[in-house]
């Protein structure tokens, strides 16, 4: 199921999750994750205190996604892929796309919600 909504909600839908993840891409090609408390101004989301791994993968592969683990057992999570700049004290990312997502009920597919511009 994918219900298209526009990204000015995803301030709405943050209210609902904390702790993040933000997932980048090694010189390697292999993806790095670190937890994350990302801040939304209604344009960006701003991560600070990002590390020297995280930094490097960001400033060379800009394009990353932010993810939000469920809130609640069958809950959705909240995944959103951006372009990310490096700033002085971590990074700003402007988001492309987001989705709510989880798996359907009966486990053979996925119930998914689009949070597009």
């Amino acid at each position: 199921m994918s219900v298209k909504v526009d990204l000015a909600e995803l301030a709405e839908h943050l209210q609902h999750h904390g702790l993040a993840y933000l997932l980048t891409v090694g010189a390697d090609q292999r993806p790095h994750a670190v937890a994350v408390q990302p801040t939304f101004d209604g344009r960006s989301l701003d991560l600070l205190g990002l590390g020297r791994q995280s930094r490097s993968n960001l400033e060379a592969r800009p394009e990353v996604t932010v993810l939000w683990p469920p809130f609640e057992h069958g809950g959705y999570s909240l995944i959103v892929d951006g372009h990310a700049t490096l700033t002085a004290d971590g990074a700003s990312v402007e988001p492309a796309h987001a989705i709510l997502h989880r798996p359907a009920d009966d486990g053979t597919g996925h119930d998914c919600v689009s949070l597009d511009a």
